[in-house]
């Protein structure tokens, strides 16, 4: 009798073990379809009527025809004929120039080369001018902020807004040249395109908690000199949980809930004791996410920005903000963790952020 209860209960459990297996090799099985799905919807060629109604550059002219011919020296450096667009995000136009230009003009065409019948006129108010640098911004873990693009003027560097409205993923190229007051036009570079598709990898979709940075940026400790000559060491206390959702359409959410403690600095200083403010946190971000299969690349976009201990931070991002740059950011599995690793510029040095995230 107890042999046949042994059996009969080791029996139910391999059933049951076997249908929670197949039940995930099911659910996985939808996630990894969906993704060749998405991927498989960037091979597609964007017609000229979508790129004619689905692409904006603000104040740029719409000029009937193709631009003028170049002429003349002008210095045109590009660093690439290939870039990722996102949609509803669109994408940044990027180049340098050593010349006093006046604007630029930009042909859209399909990836066949059918051009559109009007050419893009962008002045020189409409561009963007300076080297693109990170600075620390709203995002609240502390041990990793993330950071909006802000301009440091150079003179050298300028970059054009593309905003798209319904552009779905697929390829087009565009033609781009410079001018400037003496009607000297540069030479015309060829530049595709490809809109990603939201999503793009089962592996790295699910519910993710942040655990560790592999750079040694979550050490609490910190000293700071005092005015008296001695110095007092600060260690940090916080009680805050980062989590990350990737969900398999591609879009995307974050959570940040807890409480971290924010350095009085002058204070400190003065009396030599340390003195910090307690910052409550339940913040939420909303968006999108791609992610770049050939190079292993992840790109989110926020949407929204929701802080549920004061309604009057909210936003809406209606063209996008970048977090993650799939120019900068990578992301894959490494023994059943999520690696997301970042680099960025803050103007004056270049940093790199190994973040390691734990499936809920």
């Amino acid at each position: 009798m107890k042999i046949f209860k042994i059996t009969f209960l080791m029996t139910v459990l391999a059933c049951l073990t076997l249908s929670c297996s197949k039940s995930d090799d099911s659910s996985s099985n939808v996630d990894e379809n969906l993704a060749e799905q998405q991927n498989e919807t960037e091979n597609r060629t964007i017609p000229t009527a979508e790129l004619q109604s689905g692409i904006r550059i603000k104040d740029a002219i719409s000029k009937t025809g193709t631009p003028p011919s170049p002429s003349g020296n002008l210095d045109f450096q590009i660093s690439t004929d290939k870039q990722e667009a996102f949609q509803e995000a669109g994408f940044d136009i990027k180049f340098s120039t050593l010349d006093n230009i006046q604007g630029v003009y930009i042909l859209f065409q399909d990836s066949d080369g059918n051009k559109l019948e009007n050419y893009l006129d962008v002045p020189l108010s409409a561009l963007q001018t300076g080297k693109f640098v990170r600075t620390k911004e709203k995002k609240s873990n502390k041990h990793y902020k993330s950071s909006k693009q802000q301009k440091t003027l150079t003179g050298d560097d300028y970059t054009i807004d593309v905003d798209f409205d319904n552009i779905a993923p697929g390829n087009f190229c565009y033609e781009i040249c410079l001018y400037d007051g003496n009607n000297n036009i540069s030479a015309i570079q060829t530049i595709c395109v490809e809109v990603e598709a939201w999503g793009g990898n089962s592996e790295i979709s699910g519910e993710w908690v942040f655990d560790r940075s592999a750079d040694g940026d979550d050490e609490s400790d910190y000293e700071v000199t005092c005015q008296n000559g001695g110095t007092v060491t600060v260690t940090y206390n916080d009680d805050e949980t980062w989590t990350l959702v990737l969900n398999a359409d591609g879009s995307y959410y974050e959570t940040y809930k807890g409480f971290y403690e924010e350095l009085d600095y002058e204070a400190t200083a003065s009396t030599c004791t340390v003195v910090t403010n307690k910052v409550d946190v339940d913040d939420k971000y909303t968006g999108n996410w791609a992610y770049n299969e050939d190079k292993e690349t992840l790109t989110i976009i926020d949407f929204k920005y929701e802080n549920f201990l004061d309604a009057s931070e909210n936003e809406t991002y209606a063209d996008g903000e970048v977090y993650f740059d799939g120019n900068n950011t990578t992301a894959k599995i490494i023994s059943s963790e999520l690696v997301i690793v970042d680099t960025y510029f803050d103007g004056i040095e270049t940093y790199t952020e190994t973040l390691i995230f734990k499936i809920k």
